[in-house]
């Protein structure tokens, strides 16, 4: 009994330091985070859908921060009932991480809760995985991609790679369209020195810049293959796969 008195303090200093993992920070919405910590995540994302219907809640970023977090949980959950009932929890995620980015004018919510966006990132991009090899199921992997840019609109990686599946799905003007945004956005990001890029979307700028390269080899564009591992070397210069890659290429 000793025990437990001499660190009672201890512990409830740890319990209020460290809230519960995966809901809101920085949230007011008591309610909801009550269901969201009990893990009721069915209950969080019908009961925020109904919510952000009224005009109270309807240009909240919170609840609508919850609701993505809700369907991210269920879609993670892997179990055959849910995965059943739900088939597209992480296609919700997203579709209500990008309105909450709307809602979300200055990013506070969005860099205070940049944990989740980190995890939602690598769900989607390992989800998306399955379909970029194969021609026949490939436009699911661009509509993957397609809604984690909305979700994510200031993360250039995953832009830049939707442009690469864009060309591997042959739409050429989209192709070229995501690749220059995302590079006009990868040179400004880099020259600041505060600008620190997601490490859960890092692979898929690697892969795309020499999925990007291999694209202009079978153009026989040479020389700009060259280019886009140089580029890829100054945005990551410790990659061994972009490395390897330049000196298959002669790229200097």
């Amino acid at each position: 009994m000793y025990f437990i008195y001499r660190f009672l303090p201890v512990l409830l200093v740890s319990l209020i330091a460290f809230p519960a993992i995966g809901q809101v920070v920085g949230g007011m919405n008591f309610k909801l985070e009550k269901l969201f910590i009990e893990e009721k995540y069915e209950d969080v994302a019908y009961k925020g859908i109904s919510m952000v219907e009224s005009d109270k809640y309807k240009k909240d970023p919170e609840v609508y921060l919850y609701i993505a977090m809700a369907w991210y949980e269920i879609s993670q959950m892997n179990d055959e009932a849910m995965e059943e009932e739900y088939p597209k929890a992480l296609q919700d995620a997203f579709k209500y991480a990008a309105k909450f980015a709307s809602k979300d004018k200055e990013g506070v919510w969005y860099e205070d809760n940049a944990d989740f966006f980190e995890n939602l990132k690598k769900a989607g991009i390992a989800d998306a995985a399955q379909y970029v090899d194969d021609e026949r199921k490939r436009r699911n992997a661009v509509s993957a991609y397609k809604y984690m840019v909305k979700a994510m609109p200031d993360d250039p990686n995953i832009l830049f790679y939707k442009g690469v599946l864009e060309q591997l799905n042959r739409n050429t003007g989209q192709a070229e369209r995501d690749i220059n945004q995302a590079m006009g956005m990868l040179v400004t990001k880099y020259a600041d020195s505060k600008y620190r890029p997601s490490k859960a979307s890092k692979p898929a700028l690697e892969e795309g810049f020499i999925r990007w390269a291999d694209i202009m080899m079978e153009q026989n564009y040479a020389d700009s293959a060259k280019k886009t591992i140089n580029w890829g070397l100054q945005f990551m210069p410790d990659s061994e796969k972009l490395a390897a890659k330049g000196r298959e290429l002669g790229a200097k």
